[in-house]
């Protein structure tokens, strides 16, 4: 009997113990770790979280992750339940983001403030551990199109190592041919040195041509000019003549008699 109740003894301690470690675990999930729970939905990695990875609101910690799985109507998409100090304002408008712990290693959950006048996110009978929205993360789309970049660089490497293997002899025929020129222009170096010289020489000539050009025209542009001032010069002289002999002419229409022989001998036959 007393081996017995010694037994029972053991039994009772030990179920007391598992009574308060399981008491202990639940305080520490969720009054330790915070008083309120939600659920976040990734739709893309969550590399570097783990169970007790940090949860930030505004860059301070308030909670920690408590699990994560994948959805199991979408396995591209990740369910993660946080767990934050019931004193935490998180708001509908709220958005979760995975962010790099830098030297620390690893990754947290940092969850913006939202806007003051928006209504605070709290649990309801028909959804008791609300849904934070997860913000579309930066980098998402550019390593997702990694892999088909990639595909696509391989096929375009593919593409031309069998468009060079189909032409190969016409680039090694042209390959041939412009070392053949090369050789050759090489060989004719001195013609070609000479050629540029003559060529050189031959510009000068014909800036110096131009040159005089430009002075025979400024004299013959300087003589022209003389040519019209003395031809304008004559021109008011012959209509200074011309109104000369309109005046003369006048007064031979008026009184040629007087214009020929005199005012005094028409006044002197008439007195007679």
């Amino acid at each position: 009997m007393e081996t017995r109740a010694n037994y029972l003894m053991i039994g009772g301690f030990i179920l007391g113990a598992l009574a308060l470690i399981f008491m202990f675990v639940f305080w520490v999930a969720n009054i330790a770790g915070g008083g309120n729970r939600y659920e976040i939905v990734f739709d893309s990695s969550v590399a570097g979280l783990t169970t007790g990875s940090r949860v930030g609101f505004n860059g301070i910690k308030v909670g920690e992750v408590q699990s994560f799985a994948l959805d199991p109507q979408d396995a591209r998409k990740v369910r993660v339940v946080i767990s934050v100090s019931d004193n935490t304002p998180i708001r509908e408008d709220s958005l979760a983001t995975i962010k790099s712990m830098g030297l620390a290693g690893g990754s947290g959950v940092e969850i913006s403030a939202g806007s003051p006048d928006s209504p605070l996110l709290v649990a309801t009978d028909d959804n008791p551990i609300p849904t934070i929205e997860a913000a579309p993360m930066a980098g998402a789309g550019i390593f997702d199109a990694a892999p088909a970049a990639l595909n696509t660089a391989n096929a375009f490497i593919k593409r031309l190592d069998a468009l060079i293997a189909a032409n190969e002899q016409q680039i090694t025929s042209t390959m041939k041919n412009v070392e053949e020129v090369t050789t050759m222009l090489e060989s004719q170096n001195d013609e070609i040195e000479q050629a540029i010289i003559d060529f050189r020489s031959g510009a000068e000539d014909f800036r110096q041509i131009t040159a005089k050009l430009d002075k025979n025209l400024d004299e013959l542009s300087l003589e022209a000019k003389k040519g019209m001032q003395d031809f304008s010069a004559a021109m008011q002289q012959a209509r200074r003549t011309a109104a000369t002999m309109d005046r003369v002419l006048r007064k031979f229409e008026a009184n040629p008699a007087s214009f020929l022989f005199g005012g005094s001998r028409p006044g002197t036959a008439q007195r007679r």
